[in-house]
């Protein structure tokens, strides 16, 4: 009887080892941690192959795993902010002060066909820790479907289109092995000629290259040149010395210049020559009337009117006078004696 209980025991005991085995096992393998978590939701437009349960790895080593990937598409926001795709990530506590707001989330894989895992690259010392339950945004892989898809589209339309065109295809290659055939031959019937234009050629550039060394020397190096920059070079910094004192005085001219007109133009001096402009006016009014009464004086003797009309004009009176001056002149005491 204690010999089967013995058995019975040693079986338990052998069937416990097993399934602690193969809890650890399945521990080990399927990636269980019983560290504290927090998490951090991946916005993707197509996370590609990613599962749930797939692992995170930053460089190289797993800080935790995929607890879910949601479709968002009832959100309207998501599809025009390119994040259909949200991966809610449980990462371990203990990696978080590695992982910084500026952090890049992208899809990899274990080789060229392994698993795919999201790795991270943990961003700048600089910026703030990423904090539980941020949401970020991520690198959408390579779609290599699209790409075979477009690449097999693309060469598709290159089979058909040669087909299509395979005379003018035809044609075309050959006008080009006529054009380097006679391009060939043309070389070979004119290789003395080419030879000489490109001895030409060279004689050209070594010329070119002689006269640019004269000009330089005539024109850049010459003393005489140097020495006229310097004249010139004295001559600025005197104009600038003396345009100092002259802009100066210039200024001092325009001063009093704008102190004159400023007194010249106040309303007092406005109305003096306003009055002054008046009676200049009216003195050449008066003027101009003097010289209308003159100018009649002058037509009324003319016209021998009046006294100094008559006198002036009428010649009897005129040899009058004339006799009684004669006779003044021979008998002068008829001025002082009175017969």
């Amino acid at each position: 009887m204690s010999q089967q209980r013995s058995i019975e025991v040693k079986v338990g005991i052998l069937i416990l080892v097993a399934l602690g085995l193969l809890g650890g096992f399945i521990v080990v393998m399927g990636g269980l941690s019983f560290e504290s978590t927090y998490r951090v939701n991946v916005d993707f437009m197509n996370p590609g192959g990613l599962q749930a349960g797939a692992p995170v790895r930053l460089s190289g080593m797993r800080i935790g795993r995929i607890a879910a990937i949601e479709f968002r598409g009832e959100d309207p926001g998501a599809l025009a902010g390119g994040s259909l795709i949200r991966v809610v990530t449980e990462l371990e506590k203990r990696y978080q002060p590695s992982i910084f707001d500026n952090a890049k989330w992208f899809v990899s894989t274990q080789g060229v066909l392994g698993e795919f895992f999201l790795a991270v690259d943990p961003g700048s010392p600089d910026h703030p820790v990423l904090q539980d339950g941020a949401v970020v945004r991520g690198v959408s892989p390579p779609r290599l479907d699209l790409l075979l898809s477009e690449a097999y589209e693309l060469l598709h339309h290159t089979y058909i289109g040669i087909t299509e065109h395979e005379d003018e295809l035809r044609e075309t290659f050959d006008g080009l092995r006529q054009t380097l055939v006679g391009s060939g031959h043309f070389f070979s019937r004119n290789t003395e000629k080419i030879d000489h234009l490109v001895d030409n050629l060279e004689q050209l550039s070594n010329e070119a290259s002689d006269t640019l060394q004269a000009v330089r020397a005539r024109y850049v190096d010459n003393p005489e040149i140097q020495r006229t920059i310097e004249n010139l070079e004295q001559a600025s910094g005197k104009a600038r010395q003396d345009l100092g004192p002259l802009l100066d005085e210039t200024r001092a001219l325009v001063t009093d210049l704008s102190r004159v007109s400023a007194a010249l133009g106040s309303d007092e001096q406005l109305k003096r020559y306003q009055d002054i402009t008046k009676q200049a006016s009216q003195m050449t009014g008066d003027a101009r009337d003097v010289a209308a009464d003159a100018k009649a004086l002058l037509g009324r003797v003319k016209a021998g009117k009046g006294t100094v009309g008559a006198l002036l004009q009428d010649e009897a009176v005129y040899d009058d006078l004339q006799e009684l001056l004669r006779d003044l002149k021979h008998n002068p005491w008829k001025l002082f004696w009175r017969e």
